[in-house]
């Protein structure tokens, strides 16, 4: 069951980079304020109980562009506003030219969930979109220092290449899991956090769990190739006494047709026995009261299909198989250039897993084609409290 509405500000966004304060139940995240010159990761805390004990003490992203000598942190510079919605489990922060290097923009979301009175979800996701004209390639990292209990030194780390269990003799528990990372590295207090943050070119060893001490890890995504204009999301998962088996899943892909449009959302897909849950997907940067759709379906199309190609130059770009269709969403944007389709959850637990790709259009004459803008796709997968 879906609602069309118009929306002003789901998210309260500000130009300044503040920093972000979660909470659901008794679940608190929070990231510090960028920087604009420390390619240091920013603090972090991780509360899950009534104790408000921290577990955390440092996040933070990276990246490397083919042929950087080094990597760089996520900093204010550049374009960015963040902000957190009205829930209080949805924060983000856009990133409109990264560096001010006019080669890609990127918007970091945070999503935390509740799972318990001493347990819980954090999803930090990294989106990023190539601006310019030709092909870019990355290399994206994701560091995390944990200080389970609030003390350093007596961490128990087991794992993979992909996953980090971390505990100490308090029995605390946090996984810190890369979804589809290359490389990754576990090592104690400050090496990775130096090797990410100095002036010269590394990538992570690859030394892996099992380690004892003060837990710090990184994930790596190499080679990461974007044509012009396509989006593409990286995610790490921060469970708490949890073992996330089934999580919701928000991933971009695929190229829209121009760089301002775009399609997102502030919620997750979340299955939940006990309640009705929502969950939205917006648009903006469409222009003000014009015309758009939003097609949802339970297939994508790899590499997109030109459609409406007699309207003029390469038609519209089709990421979502037309056959799956479940609904097409008519309506018009608001004064912000922005608009929201609410879908209802029903709280039964036959719908974990199930998967579904988004993409949104809006009529502008200005667009290459002279008719229409398409944003890139949106996956999203129903996960499970």
């Amino acid at each position: 069951m879906t609602l069309y509405r118009l929306f002003a500000f789901g998210l309260f966004a500000i130009s300044l980079p503040a920093q972000i304060l979660l909470t659901d139940g008794n679940l608190q995240f929070r990231a510090d304020a960028l920087d604009p010159v420390s390619h240091l990761p920013r603090t972090m805390d991780l509360r899950c109980d009534a104790t408000t004990t921290d577990h955390g003490f440092e996040h933070g992203w990276y990246y490397r562009v083919a042929g950087d000598l080094r990597e760089f942190s996520f900093r204010a510079i550049g374009p960015v506003t963040s902000g957190v919605t009205p829930s209080n489990d949805h924060g983000d922060r856009d990133f409109g030219n990264v560096d001010n290097r006019n080669l890609f923009e990127a918007s970091l979301d945070f999503d935390i969930y509740d799972t318990g009175p001493a347990s819980g979800v954090v999803i930090s996701r990294l989106t990023v979109m190539n601006v310019t004209n030709a092909p870019l390639t990355l290399d994206l990292f994701c560091y995390t220092d944990l200080d389970i209990a609030n003390t350093a030194g007596d961490d128990v780390v087991s794992g993979s290449g992909t996953s980090h269990f971390v505990t100490d003799i308090t029995g605390v528990s946090i996984e810190v899991r890369a979804l589809g990372a290359d490389r990754s590295a576990v090592a104690a207090y400050p090496v990775i956090r130096t090797q990410l943050s100095n002036a010269l070119f590394n990538n992570l060893s690859n030394s892996l769990p099992p380690f004892t001490g003060d837990y710090t890890g990184a994930f790596q995504w190499e080679n990461r190739t974007l044509q012009p204009f396509e989006q593409r999301t990286f995610q790490v998962v921060m469970a708490a006494n949890n073992t996330a088996n089934a999580l919701p899943r928000v991933e971009h892909f695929g190229s829209g047709n121009g760089r301002t449009f775009e399609i997102d959302t502030q919620t997750l897909l979340l299955q939940d026995n006990a309640a009705t849950r929502l969950f939205s997907v917006r648009m903006k940067g469409a222009l003000p009261n014009a015309e758009h759709r939003v097609v949802t379906g339970f297939q994508a199309i790899p590499g997109g299909l030109p459609v409406f190609q007699n309207f003029g130059g390469n038609g519209v770009p089709l990421l979502v198989d037309p056959f799956s269709f479940i609904g097409i969403y008519f309506g018009f944007t608001d004064a912000q250039g922005q608009a929201e389709v609410l879908f209802l959850v029903p709280p039964t637990p036959y719908l974990t897993g199930l998967e579904f790709f988004h993409q949104a259009f809006y009529v502008d004459a200005a667009a290459p084609n002279g008719f229409a803008y398409a944003s890139a796709g949106l996956r999203t997968v129903i996960g499970r409290l």
